[in-house]
């Protein structure tokens, strides 16, 4: 149902019925066996809907059908216990991480010391992620960590041993960035740490629950798209309503009503300028630039299938002849229909034939 890449590249996730697969990417040269599984994931009751990556792809987020989602860490990481995140009455639909650099950049700005955002969650915030489920619910997730004394204390006693321990778990599990030096127990390769450790005896919570104004009997959330750069969040509903909306405020910037189907798919491209939509039912592709208000491309095929084409004589051009009964015109070079002709037949069309480079003639079932 769903499969991302990690943002490094390394790795691609994929659902697989209620378990998650993470494989390594195969590279350009020719190997023997180039897909390698890297791990398998557990713990969802339902079948996996969406996924999503950490900024930095030490963590991985999913979620299901059970309206839940469950949080791991790529590679294995000592002491972590995967988290569930629950409070949805509705399958998930979307799944996404806040930029991490974001993250902690609000949380040393503003929030100086502790990192409390002012939630009733206590702790140092360390992590942050939405979900958004088909009733038209998004809720956003906190990570924090509490610093006690007593584990300040713990760690400022911890043995060189102990310290050799935990890196060797990093090192054998494949999320060390550097090797081990055992002569001393530390790491070459600097002092920051990944989120998959600083979520580490971390807690979830949610601090906020938003509700897109829907009306949650007659019109469904069907797909979402986040862009973790601009903090901006596309959501396309069952009866063909799009909005963007701006997190984690939730505020409304821009909704268009681009056809009277369900939006199947959404996608935001890198600079959040323009906005891609799938239409299943009408077989449109649509590119919408949301600042300027206009339509950057408009594919749409045939409703119900494709009877019969004919290349023109100069071969430029493609007609073809649909069930709907309309006849379409594609250039065979981008492979985009420039031109749908009025639709003049009642019934199927079985045949198309070009005259001359400019004239099409066109047979139905309607005579």
């Amino acid at each position: 149902r769903d499969m991302k890449f990690s943002p490094d590249g390394s790795k691609f996730a994929v659902s697989f019925g209620k378990f998650v697969q993470v494989w390594l990417t195969p590279g350009i040269r020719r190997e023997f066996a180039p897909m390698v599984l890297h791990r398998k994931y557990t713990g969802l009751v339902g079948d996996v809907t969406t996924l999503d990556w950490s900024s930095d792809s030490s963590v991985l987020l999913a979620g299901g059908k059970d309206c839940q989602a469950r949080v791991w860490t790529v590679d294995t990481v000592k002491d972590y216990e995967p988290w569930t995140l629950i409070g949805h009455k509705k399958p998930l639909i979307g799944v996404h991480f806040e930029d991490r650099g974001k993250t902690l950049a609000e949380r040393d700005q503003f929030f100086v010391g502790s990192g409390n955002t002012g939630s009733s969650l206590a702790g140092k915030l360390v992590g942050r992620c939405y979900t958004v489920s088909q009733d038209g619910v998004i809720c956003t997730r906190e990570c924090r960590k509490e610093e006690e004394e007593e584990e300040a204390d713990l760690n400022d006693k911890m043995t060189g041993l102990e310290s050799l321990g935990n890196d060797a778990v990093d090192f054998f599990s494949g999320s060390g960035d550097a090797a081990i030096t055992f002569s001393t127990g530390e790491k070459s390769g600097g002092g920051s740490t990944d989120q998959a450790h600083d979520i580490v005896k971390a807690k979830w919570g949610t601090t906020s629950r938003h509700y897109f104004n829907t009306n949650s009997s007659t019109q469904n959330v069907v797909s979402t798209s986040y862009s973790p750069k601009h903090s901006l969040l596309v959501v396309g509903f069952s009866t063909g309503l799009f909005g963007l909306y701006e997190l984690p405020s939730v505020s409304n910037i821009h909704t268009l009503s681009l056809s009277h189907s369900t939006i199947g798919t959404v996608s935001i491209n890198p600079s959040a300028d323009w906005l891609a939509f799938g239409c299943p039912k009408t077989q449109q592709l649509l590119i919408w630039e949301w600042r300027s208000e206009t339509y950057i491309l408009k594919q749409s095929g045939h409703a119900y299938g494709m009877k019969c084409l004919a290349y023109s004589p100069d071969g430029i051009v493609v007609a073809t002849g649909g069930e709907d009964g309309t006849v379409k015109l594609w250039n065979s070079q981008s492979g985009f229909c420039y031109v749908t002709l009025p639709k003049t037949h009642t019934a199927a069309v079985t045949s198309v034939k070009f005259a001359n480079p400019t004239v099409v003639l066109s047979a139905s079932l309607d005579g």
